[in-house]
């Protein structure tokens, strides 16, 4: 036993993310997948550790990258909420 603390993932939104419809949440576990399929819209964190959404999409080649992030994550923690605008 370490004694340490460890935060268990819930499935929230990150605080980091920009407001709007996608959303990383706390799941992440800093794999990178989805800056690769959306470089514009994601960033790391400053730690290294997650990314959070930089950017909200700004045009429909963004919007299909976010979907095509949304597709590709392995842990399933980038998410889209269609009413948040």
């Amino acid at each position: 036993m370490n004694g340490g603390c460890v935060m268990r993932p819930t499935g929230e939104r990150l605080r980091a993310n920009v407001w709007g419809r996608y959303h990383v949440t706390d799941e992440c576990d800093g794999c990178g997948v989805c800056a690769i399929c959306a470089p514009l819209n994601f960033d790391k964190s400053w730690d290294g550790t997650y990314y959070a959404v930089a950017q909200q999409p700004r045009d429909e080649a963004q919007e299909e990258a976010m979907r095509a992030a949304i597709a590709a994550c392995p842990q399933h923690c980038v998410k889209c909420e269609p009413n948040l605008d």
